[in-house]
């Protein structure tokens, strides 16, 4: 009797994780306003920003994110482009020096010490109220700025996080982040959003406090703005868009999803340690509903899989464990081929299964401190 109600209890969590947590935003949100759209704002009301472009030899894209930022539309004198170079060993510094007369500075950091790390020596060399936080291979829209900095007008307003947009192969959005995307909505609908993008978001220079390097900055400042009462805003309309790793290079996708499993656990634990991210019923809400629970999915299709082998008795769970061998089949199938049509199962078993590598990646007492690129 028990394995039957485990098969349901562990296929309902999933269920949770992946569909009632949206729709209980939406219900929670029932009544509620959107946030409303930030104004456009005079040239003169806009705050000074400093773009901080995260680099680790990037010579193969560093230039036409330069190009890129070079064409962004802000006002003149009140936007500051800063390449931080965690000691790259490629042409990467050579090239940014290049761009040097028309107002790029190379921020060079040696040794190597992490994305976070580079970043906490960056932040107390920027001269902006708002800070823009960018990877090399991020390719902004000419008002994605704008956009962002509209939000700082209003005091209240702590980090804004834009819209990334990965674009997969044949020129199509990858399907999953779109579904973070309308995940994001919801959620600053609902109460505020559980972290950033490292690709698009911005916040107050003030609220840069230093990060140790084993803890993601695009998750932690937010949160910490958060805790501490400042709104932390999600803005669609300004835009980034990264080319995503391609679908048949399985291993470079597993590697960065259990890299950036391991790093979302670090950082949660470190915040426990200096902040009580609980304290607040909405936000751990989300942040039980929307982290916590995505990383157990692994351990709970395990327990989906063992229960309904101890119920093979009963012709429903017969259907559903042959569902489950048919699609586990169609994963190794997408993962051998790189075939498209196995796309979605071969992306939810992967990503799982990087979940579940990150999950004991930490709780064997591994540490990620520096990062890797993890391009296409």
């Amino acid at each position: 009797m028990i394995a039957p109600i485990l098969f349901i209890a562990f296929a309902g969590a999933v269920l949770y994780a992946y569909a009632l947590y949206p729709l209980a935003l939406a219900l929670l949100s029932i009544g509620k306003a959107s946030p409303a759209p930030a104004a456009d704002r005079a040239d003169e009301a806009l705050p000074t920003v400093t773009l901080l472009i995260a680099a680790l030899d990037e010579e193969a894209i560093i230039k036409e994110k330069i190009e890129n930022t070079l064409r962004l539309d802000y006002p003149r004198g009140k936007l500051r482009a800063v390449v931080v170079s965690d000691a790259s060993t490629d042409r990467t510094d050579e090239i940014v020096r290049g761009y040097e007369p028309r107002g790029v500075t190379l921020f060079r950091v040696e040794p190597r010490q992490g994305k976070s790390l580079a970043r906490n020596r960056a932040v107390e060399a920027a001269t902006g109220e708002v800070l823009v936080m960018s990877d090399a291979n991020a390719m902004y829209e000419p008002d994605a700025i704008r956009k962002l900095a509209r939000h700082f007008v209003d005091a209240s307003v702590g980090a804004v996080c834009g819209e990334l947009r990965l674009m997969r192969e044949r020129g199509s959005e990858n399907l999953y982040w779109r579904y973070e995307k309308w995940i994001k909505r919801l959620e600053n609908r609902f109460h505020s959003i559980i972290g950033a993008n490292g690709s698009i978001y911005a916040i107050r220079r003030s609220l840069c406090t230093p990060l140790p390097a084993e803890v993601d900055d695009d998750f932690l400042w937010p949160l910490r703005a958060s805790l501490d009462g400042h709104g932390v805003r999600y803005e669609p309309e300004a835009v980034s868009v990264e080319h995503d790793i391609e679908s048949r290079n399985i291993v470079r996708e597993f590697s960065a999803k259990r890299r950036t499993v391991l790093r979302g656990i670090q950082s949660l634990h470190y915040l426990s340690k200096v902040a009580d991210p609980f304290g607040r019923p909405a936000l751990a809400f989300e942040l039980v509903s929307h982290k916590i629970f995505k990383w157990l999915v692994p351990f709970l299709l395990i327990g989906i899989l063992a229960a309904n082998v101890f119920c093979l008795d009963r012709p429903v769970f017969v259907a559903a464990f042959a569902i489950q061998l048919f699609l586990y089949g169609c994963a190794i199938a997408g993962m051998s081929t790189g075939r498209r049509i196995f796309y979605i199962p071969t992306f939810f078993v992967i990503t799982n299964a990087a979940a579940f590598a990150g999950v004991i990646s930490f709780l064997a007492g591994k540490r990620s401190k520096t990062w890797r690129k993890q391009r296409a």
